[in-house]
Order: structure tokens, then sequence, then C-alpha cells
């Protein structure tokens, strides 16, 4: 009976999203009516502003909802990129390339792949959130030309990303931008402050390798299977093909990092030379590369594909090229559905105003406690956790929060550089709990894509399969965070959890 009820209760993603905004139209009522607001903190001037709901029950919050639809999903970051990577992906894995990169790796242990796979998905985060749409579709048909579940595949995938987007080998762009937030804060209480890139670089190689291994112990557990894949077509994997490929690679790889390595003659034009930092000058707002990178894939991906699936005749002519690129794309409708519904979603809440007034209540809540030591880390982490559930967009949050975070820390002689660290362990937890993530939704999408057996796929059936793995590396952040600050070790050069 209980699993009867639960297959009732157990919606499809479309629905739960049309469900979630629905719910959300009704507490912009309530909470407008009973005068819920919060204070938002200038980081600069410390002059505060008085932030209230906005009831969607209005002439304007009609207007809003029928008249942004179309341009809040035309408006949506991933869908240019997501588009991009299809292409990316369909080109290599059709002219046999992919398999001929990756078909020796049948042999290996699943354990390994496992590891390597989260290994690489939490460094992805070096270039934001274009690693979601790059390698959700990559490590799918990489896991199916090895005889592996493609659906484990985008999910370890998606986990590694998202449970390990508040760290790295090396530090990203994002970690500038927070840490100008965090260093505008700090200088209210500590004049002269300057935040170091490098300041947290010790934890987060620490943390990179044993997220790793939790999350390749319970995947492994949970949900790790082997199944067989009949290919359309036998595809012939060729060693002087691959050697041509490689020579056009080697050449083009060369130009692609010559462009990016400033001080050099012709070189640095795909960097924006006004930035200050060089992760500014590579991932800034107005660096070419930081949307270029994925069109120098592109272009890598057909020139190698296309040399590669000609000399082993796996694609004949122009138009079985033609028909190659775009391939992938088959199956691929929830993707973009799910993700106009998800875009209604989203600019919903952000036009109620609820997640960043319910977020500064919480905020607040921490200002005017008395806590210190280990229990203000673990109560801070748990505010940050829940902001970021109810609206995962990081650089806002860290806006909205460091004011507040990073002084009340610092008084309780925790360092502005570990609050940031706590803050982007929060994030990175939240994010997978969180209905508004949108990469959620494209995750999901590439799920559907997957299914080969038409099983259920649900919003939060996914979820619940996910979930021991979730746990799992968040009780691990929650010890390395926490066990950090009880051992005192520096979290990165010269800098330590206090003072």
């Amino acid at each position: 009976m209980h699993k009867k009820v639960m297959k009732k209760l157990n919606f499809g993603p479309i629905t739960v999203m049309i469900i979630i905004s629905f719910f959300i139209i009704l507490l912009s009522l309530l909470f407008n009516k009973i005068g819920l607001n919060g204070t938002l903190t200038d980081a600069r001037t410390l002059e505060t502003t008085t932030v209230t709901v906005n009831n969607i029950f209005t002439k304007e919050g009609i207007q809003y909802i029928f008249g942004s639809a179309l341009k809040n999903f035309r408006a949506i970051e991933p869908l240019v990129a997501l588009i991009v990577s299809l292409i990316i992906v369909s080109i290599l894995e059709v002219s046999g390339l992919l398999k001929h990169l990756f078909h020796g790796l049948k042999s290996v242990k699943s354990s390994v792949i496992t590891f390597v796979v989260l290994l690489i998905s939490i460094s992805s985060t070096i270039i934001g959130d274009y690693s979601y749409a790059l390698l959700l579709p990559l490590v799918s048909a990489i896991y199916r030309i090895i005889n592996r579940d493609s659906k484990t595949g985008i999910m370890t995938c998606f986990i590694g990303i998202t449970i390990g987007y508040g760290t790295g080998l090396i530090y990203n762009y994002q970690d500038t931008v927070l840490g100008n937030l965090t260093q505008l804060s700090a200088r209210n209480i500590l004049d002269n402050y300057n935040f170091s890139s490098l300041s947290s670089i010790f934890i987060m190689i620490c943390s990179t390798i044993i997220l790793s291994i939790v999350g390749t112990i319970i995947i492994e557990k949970e949900f790790n299977k082997k199944v067989k894949y009949e290919e359309e077509k036998e595809l012939v994997t060729s060693k002087v093909a691959f050697r041509f490929s490689l020579v056009a690679f080697a050449v083009m790889l060369f130009v692609a990092i010559w462009s990016i390595i400033p001080g050099l003659p012709l070189s640095g034009w795909m960097l924006d030379e006004n930035a200050s930092s060089y992760m500014g000058k590579l991932f800034g707002s107005n660096a070419p590369f930081k949307d270029g990178f994925l069109v120098i894939i592109l272009c890598m991906s057909l020139i190698c594909s296309y040399i590669y699936g000609k000399l082993s005749r796996n694609i004949k002519d122009s138009r079985e090229y033609n028909k190659a690129i775009s391939k992938t794309f088959q199956n691929t409708g929830f993707i973009f559905a799910g993700l106009f519904f998800a875009s209604i979603m989203i600019s919903i809440l952000n036009f109620t105003n609820i997640s960043t007034v319910l977020s500064l209540k919480l905020i607040e809540l921490l200002r005017v406690s008395e806590m210190s030591g280990v229990i203000i880390v673990a109560a801070t982490l748990f505010v940050c956790i829940f902001i970021t559930i109810l609206n995962p967009s990081t650089v806002d949050n860290w806006r909205m929060a460091s004011p507040v975070l990073v002084t009340s820390l610092a008084r309780a002689n925790i360092s502005p550089e570990f609050t940031q660290m706590i803050f982007k362990v929060g994030d990175s937890i939240g994010k997978c709990f969180s209905p508004f993530y949108i990469f959620f939704i494209v995750m999901l999408g590439f799920l559907y894509k997957a299914d080969s057996k038409g099983e259920e796929i649900s919003f939060f059936g996914t979820m619940r399969k996910m979930f021991p793995v979730i746990i799992a590396m968040s009780v691990t952040w929650v010890i390395i965070i926490i066990g950090w600050n009880l051992l005192g070790f520096n979290i990165g050069i010269g800098t330590s959890t206090t003072f």
C-alpha cells in the first residue's frame, strides 16, 4: 500500500515545477499580507535597505508572469552551451573518435572510473557552469561506450560538479569574485585587509581528494551497474586516422594555448586586457575566452572528427557528416521543455523576493546570536545551505550575506577567508537539494535521453536515488570544515581558520 501511494505521488519533473510555481504564488500573497520583510546591508557603505515580498496577485505580477516568460527562457545561459556541447559530443561519437579514445576503459575497474569521473567533475568547476553542459553529455556517451549505465555516469557527474562547486584543485574566477566581496566586507572592521586567491588552496586540494574517495565508495555501493548497449552500426577504430586527428588536435591546441598566454608575441588575444587578475582576464564577464572556449572545443571536435571519420570510413561523405552533427539531439525534448518551465518557476520566485527575504531573516539570526567557536561555524554552514536551497545563485547570495557573515564571524575570531570557505561549502551542499537549481533540471533531461528501458524518471524519485550519495558527501564536507576549524590548520598559504 505504501509503495502504491508513493508511486501516485511520484510526479513528473514538469508537474512538480508547476506545483512549486503555484505554491510560490500563494506564499507571495500570504507573506505580502503579513508584511514579511528583511534588511539588506550594502557591503561598501553598510547602509541598509528593507526588502519586502511582492504579491504576484497584482496587475504588475500577472503582467510579469505572461510578459517575461519567453524572455526569461531566452536568457537562460545553459541553453546555448548545451546546444554547442551536444554538437561536440554528437560528432565525436558518430565519427568513432570517442570510441577510439575510450573503448579501452572497458577493462578498467568500475571504482577507478567512478573516482576519475568524480575528480574531473569536481575539478571542472574552474570553468563554472559550463562544466555541466560539457561533461553531462560527454560522460553519458563515454559510459555507453564502455558498457556502463549512462544514467549512473550522468548522476555521478552531476553530484561531483555540484557537491564540489566550492572546491577544486585550483581556484577559479568565481573565487576571485567572492574574494572581492569578502575583502569589501572585511575592510569595515579590518583596515587594509587584502584577500588572496590562494588563501584556501590547502583545504580545496584536500577536500577534492577526500570527496572523490567518499563519493566513489557510496556510488559503487548504491547505483553502479554494467549494461550492454547495441550500436546502430559497428564503428571502425583506426590507428592511422587517430594519428592524423592527433596532429590536427596538437596544432589547434597550441594555437588555443597561445591565445591565452599574456605577454608573448601575437599571444593573449583571447584575454580581457582590462582585467586585473589572470582569472579575470580568462573568465571575466568581458573575456573573449569565457564563451569562446566552447567554440574552440567545437572547432577542434569538428575538424578532428571529420579527419578521423573520413579516414576510418565511419563517415563516408558530407551528407553523413552533416547528419552526424545533429545525431545526439535525438530524445532531447525534455531538456528544453524542462528548461522552459524551470525558467518560469525561477522568474516567479525572483519577482516575489521570497527567497531573498527568508534568507535575510536567517542571516539576521546569526548576526544577533552570541555564538562562537565551532558552534557559530556549524550554524553559519547550515544557514548557507538553506539560503542556497532557496536561491542557488552563488554570487548573489554572497553579495547579500557577506556584509553580515564576514563581520559577525570576525568578531568571533573566524578569519574572512574561512568564512568564505564555509559559505562555499554550504553553497555546494545547498545546490544538491534545491528544486530551483536549473542544472538539476538539465541533469533530469539527460537521464530522460539516456533511458532506453522506459524507466520512470521523476523529480523526487531521482533525488531519492541520489540521496545516499549526497548525504554521505555532505556529511564529509561538514566533518572537513568543522574538523579543520578544531585542528586549527592553515586553509591556504598564510591563512588560518582564525586570526
